[in-house]
């Protein structure tokens, strides 16, 4: 008996990707790409520092990564670590080899506003501070940046942040701590 796209929606990522090694492509490829696309894609875009151009590409050597290597596919972690693991490698392996890397500031980067009723004054007042703390978290050094964008921006455990980047709990635990350090000093300046 053949599933139909509609029940492999319920499935879990990891029995999707099995299917994905085992042959059956389309489908559960599609619900994989649907569900962690944008925040694979938001992860890379924060490491390669707003360049929107560098993050599309590494997003989608990812993708392919991820299929021509679905084979070896063995469910021992999440499968969102397990991706974000192949995005990490990909976007190492494409900073190691570029020798001029050009920085654009994210085009697409906008923060829900809370509420519709703020004056034109405190908007601005807010979009100026989004902006602050944006540039924040692109200063800091990039093993700090990438736990923070890991925790926050895509909800991450800090057992899931070790596998994903490969070191140990206590070593994001001690980069989170460090990159608060710097984000909180960053921003009195400012205040």
């Amino acid at each position: 008996m053949t599933q139909t796209p509609d029940d492999l929606t319920g499935l879990p990522d990891e029995e999707l990707m099995l299917l994905v090694a085992n042959g059956v492509v389309e489908a559960p490829a599609t619900i994989l790409f649907r569900r962690h696309n944008r925040a694979m894609y938001n992860f890379i875009a924060w490491q390669c520092q707003g360049n929107t151009h560098e993050a599309e590409d590494i997003a989608q050597k990812t993708w392919v990564k991820l299929m021509t290597r679905c084979g070896d596919y063995q469910p021992q972690a999440q499968f969102r670590t397990f991706l974000f693991q192949i995005a990490r490698n990909t976007w190492l392996d494409q900073a190691r080899s570029a020798q001029h890397r050009a920085h654009d500031e994210l085009d697409e980067f906008h923060a829900d506003l809370p509420g519709e009723d703020l004056s034109p004054e405190h908007e601005l007042r807010l979009r100026q501070n989004l902006a602050q703390v944006h540039q924040a978290l692109l200063a800091l050094p990039t093993p700090q940046r990438e736990v923070v964008v890991l925790r926050f921006f895509s909800e991450m455990s800090l057992d899931e942040i070790a596998h994903t980047v490969g070191t140990g709990f206590e070593t994001v635990k001690s980069r989170l701590r460090y990159a608060f350090i710097h984000l909180r000093r960053a921003l009195e300046t400012v205040a």
